[in-house]
């Protein structure tokens, strides 16, 4: 049974380049990923399945009678851009901390404009990959994106930390030295906010946010405390929002410096493709191209599905 190219040693683009020379290779160690040498019918999930004469990568299904390569009902499904090109653009989206424009993009892979903006978003649907129920101690805090009030505390410029119709909430829930959760919400009320936080962190936690009104509920199921950010009170003992505040800091610079403008419709894209870097930090470039490729093979979105947010 063929293995994947063990990437966990990659420290480069020109290593990737130099081992995926052919679009052939690229196959392979995609229906490694996606199949670990037992492939799977794309339309009917069958394992009744033979792969078809000469190089190319394709097999037919004896249970639906349809034949299927290793793209079909991923990604790169439909895609006219190689898979070559795709690689170096998951290695590029992936390792780059601030992220990469889909202009940067475009000149880099040597496609138009549009095409390296389709790209950039399937990638960043890829990862939406909600982590586990945290169980030891979180940080909890809101921001702002959008207009000169991003990033700010409600005792800055947002006036009542409401922000306006140009700033959109994002939640985020960070275990220290572990993984961060975020996502816009539609407003920062108890109703919208803490269901989110109760699914996400597991009851008897110690839980530290700021002051404001909406966590005043968490006391009845976590081990709650804040620190009093209006009073300029930012550390006592343990007890800091930092963490989750230093995950605001690193989705600002690459929203504004990178992407410089992002609507509300699309956000929740960037804000997974921030929490992606954090929550695989600790691992080598190769390892993360490998897991955001991995999980590229289980998802298929269409052009209507990107368009549409």
């Amino acid at each position: 049974m063929k293995t994947a190219k063990d990437l966990r040693d990659f420290d480069s683009l020109f290593q990737l380049l130099d081992y995926f020379t052919t679009e052939e290779k690229c196959e392979q160690h995609l229906a490694v990923i996606r199949w670990n040498g037992e492939p799977t019918c794309a339309y009917c999930e069958s394992t009744k399945v033979s792969k078809l004469g000469g190089k190319t990568n394709r097999y037919k299904c004896y249970g639906c009678k349809k034949q299927f390569g290793v793209k079909v009902g991923t990604i790169f499904h439909d895609s006219k851009v190689s898979l070559r090109k795709w690689f170096v653009a998951i290695y590029l989206i992936t390792t780059n901390k601030k992220g990469i424009s889909s202009h940067q993009l475009a000149r880099h892979i040597q496609v138009t404009q549009k095409s390296a903006w389709f790209i950039l978003q399937r990638v960043r649907e890829v990862y939406n990959d909600k982590p586990e129920v945290f169980t030891s101690t979180v940080e909890i805090d809101e921001t702002f994106i959008g207009g000169a009030n991003a990033n700010r505390h409600e005792s800055k410029k947002v006036k009542g930390g409401h922000g306006g119709a140009k700033h959109t909430p994002v939640l985020g829930i960070i275990e220290r030295g572990g993984k961060v959760y975020a996502l816009p919400v539609a407003n920062r009320k108890a109703k919208t906010i803490i269901p989110i936080m109760v699914d996400q962190v597991a009851e008897g936690a110690t839980v530290y946010t700021d002051e404001f009104k909406s966590y005043a509920s968490l006391n009845n199921r976590y081990e709650h405390d804040f620190v009093c950010h209006r009073a300029k009170e930012y550390v006592s003992g343990n007890v800091h929002t930092n963490g989750i505040e230093n995950f605001w800091s690193h989705l600002s610079r690459t929203i504004f410096g990178t992407y410089h403008h992002v609507t509300p419709k699309y956000l929740g894209r960037y804000v997974n493709e921030q929490a992606f870097r954090h929550n695989n930090r600790d691992l080598s470039e190769g390892s993360k191209f490998d897991v955001a490729l991995a999980n590229g093979v289980n998802v298929r979105i269409s052009h209507k599905q990107l368009t549409n947010g």
